[in-house]
């Protein structure tokens, strides 16, 4: 594609993961399953140097938004954007706390262990007020199920375990109810 993503960084924010990649198989598998089309805004919270959005943006949808709390990592995200092979969907990045983003335009989130529990809740607090339509999540390496499983409008549809699967990460999918 003509990205440039490898690499471990960590992240200074008290409540953040450290960035990393996800295989591209994992990744393909992922947005395969989503069904993605033309009506959708795929959001990549915590999109890192943005492989996951290139990969989204080779798929016919709407646009894709990356969004990140660190500017370096989000500059990366944007040459990236540009310079990519392929593309069918235009990309936004923005650099911005998860909980500071405006979700109300999104149909899909895509979220790899981005952050914490507290994070994320707050997270999916915000989302729930603010989508009124469809909505569907992937939730790679799924360390905080339990906060998904406090959101009374989040429904798990499937999990995909890692092991079981030969796949580099579990994912577990949610839609709104």
């Amino acid at each position: 594609m003509g990205i440039s993503t490898r690499g471990v960084i960590p992240v200074a924010h008290k409540d953040s993961v450290h960035y990393a990649t996800m295989n591209y198989r994992t990744i393909w598998a992922v947005l395969d399953h989503l069904a993605l089309g033309p009506s959708d805004v795929l959001v990549d919270v915590g999109c890192g140097k943005g492989r996951v959005l290139c990969c989204a943006a080779r798929y016919p949808v709407g646009r894709v938004v990356g969004v990140d709390l660190s500017e370096p990592l989000c500059e990366i995200a944007r040459a990236n954007a540009r310079r990519m092979r392929g593309r069918r969907a235009p990309i936004f990045v923005e650099t911005t706390f998860a909980d500071d983003f405006d979700y109300s335009d999104a149909t899909v989130l895509f979220l790899f262990d981005p952050f914490g529990a507290a994070t994320l809740g707050n997270v999916l607090e915000k989302v729930g007020r603010e989508v009124r339509g469809e909505m569907r999540i992937a939730y790679a390496s799924p360390m905080h199920k339990v906060v998904f499983e406090q959101q009374p409008w989040l429904e798990l549809t499937e999990r995909w375990d890692a092991t079981t699967l030969d796949m580099e990460h579990s994912i577990a999918f949610y839609r709104r109810t």
